[in-house]
C-alpha cells in the first residue's frame, strides 16, 4: 500500500478537523494583536490652516458639514486622515499675516489618531496673531518650513487665497517649483460674500467694513516687485470670495498641485494619490491578514465536507478495483 493510499483514510477522518483547528489557531493568533514592520504605501503630511477672519465667512452648503470655510476645512481633513493608511503621518500648523506655526511634528495617524482630532477641534480664528493675510508670503514660509525638515513631507495648505490688505508689492520665491510636492487647496465659494465679525468670546458684531481694512503696506524688504492692486471702497461692507486666479498662479510658481475644496471626497481622493506617496518599512497590523486565511480555512473545511459527502462513503479513487481485470458478460 502507497503513502498516498495510507495517509487517506485519516485524511477522510480528520480533515475537516484539521482545517477547523489551523483556523482557531490562525484566531488565536489574531487576538494577540501581532505586528510586523513591512513595506508599505504610506503618505506625510503637514497641513496648513489659514485661520484669518476671511476664514470664518459662511458660504458652505453641504447637510451636515459646517458652513463656515474653516470648520469646512476641518472637517474635511478629519475625513482624509482617517482614509490614510497606518503608517501615514500628519503635522498641523496654522498661518496669519505673513507666518506660519507648527503646531506639533507629524504623527503616526492610527496611534495618535485622538490627538490629532483633538487639535483639529480647537483650531479657532482666534489663535492668530495678527489680522492681515499676506497668503503668498505665508505660503512661501510654509514651503521653506517643510523643506528644512524631511524631503519625505508634502504640504497641504488651505485658504481662501485673499490677500488683506490687497497686494502692492510682491514678494520672491526662493525655492524651486515643485522642491516641496502637496496641495494648493482653495477654500469657499467663488461669489462675493460679507465677512462677519466676532469679539474674543466669538459673539457676533455684525460685519467687516471697507473702513475697517487697514491700508496696504507701500514696502518692506521681503518684497521685490510692484504690482498693481485693487483699491477698496472707502465704505461699505467688505467682501470676501476665493481667489482662485490667485492660487493658480501660485501653484504655478510653486509646483504644488491646486485642488478647489468643493466635494470632500475629491479632496481625500487627492491626498491619497499615488504620486504623494512613500514607501517606507511600517509596523504593520497582521490581523486582518490572519483572519482572512482563517476564513480561507473555513471554506475548504466547508467544502471538503461538501466533496466528501458527495462521494457516498468517501472510499479513495480506485478502490476495489483490480488492474487488467475485465468482468465478463455473462
Amino acid at each position: 500500500m502507497s503513502r498516498r493510499q495510507r495517509a487517506w483514510p485519516w485524511l477522510r477522518r480528520h480533515g475537516r478537523a484539521l482545517w477547523l483547528a489551523l483556523a482557531a489557531l490562525l484566531v488565536a493568533l489574531a487576538l494577540l494583536q501581532p505586528r510586523m514592520t513591512l513595506p508599505q504605501e504610506v503618505y506625510r503630511y503637514v497641513m496648513v490652516f489659514d485661520i484669518t477672519q476671511s476664514m470664518n465667512t459662511r458660504d458652505y452648503h453641504r447637510a451636515g458639514w459646517p458652513e463656515d470655510r474653516l470648520g469646512y476645512a476641518k472637517q474635511a481633513v478629519r475625513e482624509s486622515i482617517k482614509a490614510l493608511p497606518c503608517g501615514s503621518e500628519v503635522g498641523l500648523g496654522l498661518f496669519t499675516t505673513q507666518t506660519v506655526q507648527l503646531l506639533f511634528e507629524p504623527l503616526e495617524v492610527c496611534a495618535h489618531l485622538p490627538i490629532i482630532d483633538d487639535v483639529l477641534n480647537h483650531i479657532d480664528w482666534r489663535m492668530a496673531w495678527s489680522a492681515d493675510t499676506h497668503v503668498e508670503t505665508g505660503l512661501y514660509h510654509a514651503i521653506r518650513e517643510v523643506r528644512k525638515r524631511d524631503a519625505g513631507l508634502r504640504l497641504v495648505f488651505l485658504t481662501d487665497g485673499q490677500e488683506t490688505p490687497p497686494q502692492t508689492v510682491q514678494p520672491q520665491f526662493d525655492g524651486s517649483p515643485g522642491e516641496v510636492p502637496g496641495l494648493l487647496v482653495g477654500v469657499g465659494g467663488t461669489a462675493p460674500v460679507t465677512v462677519p465679525r466676532y469679539d474674543r468670546e466669538n459673539r457676533p458684531l455684525g460685519i467687516w467694513e471697507n473702513a475697517d481694512i487697514e491700508k496696504p503696506p507701500v514696502s518692506t524688504t521681503v518684497y521685490s516687485v510692484k504690482v498693481e492692486t485693487r483699491s477698496l471702497p472707502a465704505e461699505g461692507p467688505y467682501l470676501s470670495w476665493l481667489d482662485e486666479a490667485h492660487l493658480k498662479v501660485l501653484s504655478a510658481g510653486t509646483g504644488l498641485r491646486y485642488l478647489r475644496l468643493d466635494d470632500p471626497a475629491a479632496f481625500m481622493a487627492f491626498m491619497t494619490r499615488a504620486e504623494f506617496a512613500e514607501r517606507r518599512p511600517t509596523s504593520t497590523d497582521v490581523r486582518p491578514h490572519l483572519a482572512g486565511m482563517a476564513l480561507l480555512l473555513l471554506a475548504l473545511s466547508y467544502g471538503y465536507e461538501r466533496r466528501r459527502g458527495s462521494h457516498g462513503k468517501g472510499k479513495p479513487p480506485g478502490h476495489g478495483r483490480v488492474k487488467g481485470f475485465r468482468r465478463s458478460a455473462g
